[in-house]
């Protein structure tokens, strides 16, 4: 399997298509796995770079706190070991965080950046809904609940009723890859406190690379405000608003996601 040492932490990439390389960074907690399908669509197009953040999937455990910055160094690893210069970077949630913060420090390595259901944090950020931080930090009520109900609990936040009703092996499938790489409950913390502590806010109007953000208008995990918040901070960015969409759009909307993402690519087409 493919990791690169990173400071002092093995991770855990993958490499999928050919085409101008895109890197996708998941949220808080969450492994590569849990992208679904998404990744081998946007595989057919471009050089999909995949990753573990540190402490989730396959990936090295957590041994001791976290900051943002060493998240971005472990992208920027990868990318060295992929010998990969230049990338589109996607992020969603906490990855979106992490992108936002390699267009900062690692401008010169950046096409396109894509940030989706993300918040740049610190004192302009938008709280969460009660219910979305239970599911992500309350440590006592997630060792009430089965692990049948607890992947379905959070499910319920990634997508609608409507649409888990009508996709049953949209369930199956996270429930397999959740509990094949359980994240253990200290990534939580680590990687919680990592996102409180970090801002980007006064430095957003430096960011010189084309950017979309995108995210569903029902997320109660990242509110929806927070993207326009981005919107208004970043020169010339775009907004996308998907309806009625949580905050695994890309789950749930997996089609519209692509889409939206390759018309981005093709108006900011990038020779390398």
């Amino acid at each position: 399997m493919p990791f690169v040492k990173s400071g002092d932490v093995n991770i855990y990439y993958e490499v999928r298509g050919q085409g101008d390389p895109l890197v996708m960074i998941m949220g808080l907690g969450g492994h590569l796995l849990q992208w679904g399908s998404l990744p081998d669509d946007l595989a057919k197009q471009y050089k999909v770079i995949l990753m573990d953040n540190r402490g989730v999937g396959r990936s090295d455990r957590l041994q001791g706190p976290i900051t943002m910055s060493m998240m971005v160094d472990d992208v920027a690893s990868v990318l060295d070991e992929t010998s990969t210069g230049k990338a589109h970077v996607f992020g969603v949630s906490m990855g979106g965080m992490i992108a936002q913060e390699f267009a900062i420090r690692h401008g010169d390595r950046l096409l396109n950046l894509v940030l989706g259901c993300t918040t740049c944090s610190g004192t302009h950020h938008i709280r969460s809904d009660a219910g979305a931080l239970r599911i992500l930090f309350d440590v006592e009520y997630l060792k009430s609940l089965t692990p049948e109900k607890r992947t379905m609990e959070t499910l319920l936040f990634l997508c609608t009723e409507e649409f888990i009703d009508a996709n049953p092996e949209i369930y199956q499938y996270y429930h397999k890859v959740t509990m094949d790489y359980l994240t253990p409950g200290i990534t939580y913390k680590y990687q919680g406190e990592a996102v409180y502590k970090w801002d980007s806010w006064e430095r957003l109007p430096d960011l010189k690379a084309p950017t979309m953000i995108i995210t569903g208008t029902s997320d109660r995990i990242i509110n929806p405000g927070n993207s326009k918040i981005l919107a208004e901070r970043i020169p010339g960015s775009e907004l996308v608003l998907l309806q009625d969409k949580r905050h695994g759009f890309f789950i749930e909307a997996r089609d519209s996601t692509r889409l939206f993402i390759n018309g981005f690519m093709k108006r900011h087409g990038v020779k390398l």
